[in-house]
């Protein structure tokens, strides 16, 4: 469906909070422009890109009051990427891949302290995706993980719902008072 799914979710799903994952590597003016004109409230680019094309992708959506999501995956120096950045993105995403993952990869969850470190007094929220489970999910936010990405342990489950509650009990306090200000 390309990013116009985005405008569609919006329809059944009004107050929903939606990203659109574009893993942007290029033209990130233009990306984050499409997004915004199909209503998504956040948008997400490579690390791997640019540092050009990250600049220019944080700039727009701060400019057009969307959020930013830099997702880190293959990143080798997170802190170093995000040092040479103009501006840090709203939310950084420490990704293990999926393929990484069935070969035994560690989740990337030891970046969060040297993030967190290297940008103490920022606005920068840290995700974790990736293999994230209910018992997995308790060590990412202990580490310091302000937002789980769930992916298959919902979408593959026979039972959704289900599903969803096991994280409940591991989660803080209402997402909506973590909400960063977009400028």
């Amino acid at each position: 469906y390309g990013v116009s799914v985005v405008r569609e979710i919006r329809k059944v799903a009004k107050d929903s909070f939606i990203i659109a994952d574009l893993k942007t590597m290029d033209v990130g003016k233009v990306e984050v422009d499409i997004a915004f004109n199909e209503t998504a409230d956040g948008v997400c680019a490579a690390g791997v890109a640019s540092v050009e094309t990250l600049d220019d992708f944080v700039y727009e959506a701060r400019r057009m009051g969307i959020y930013s999501f830099v997702d880190l995956m293959e990143v080798p120096n997170p802190v170093e990427k995000l040092k040479a950045l103009e501006q840090l993105p709203n939310a950084v995403i420490l990704h293990r891949a999926i393929d990484v993952e069935q070969r035994g990869g560690e989740p990337r969850w030891g970046y969060i302290g040297e993030i967190k470190e290297a940008f103490e007094g920022k606005r920068l929220l840290i995700a974790v995706a990736g293999g994230i489970q209910p018992r997995t999910s308790r060590i990412a936010l202990e580490a310091g993980a302000d937002i789980l990405i769930v992916g298959r342990y919902i979408t593959q489950s026979k039972d959704v719902e289900r599903a969803v509650e096991e994280f409940l009990p591991h989660l803080r306090e209402d997402i909506d008072l973590l909400r960063v200000h977009v400028e």
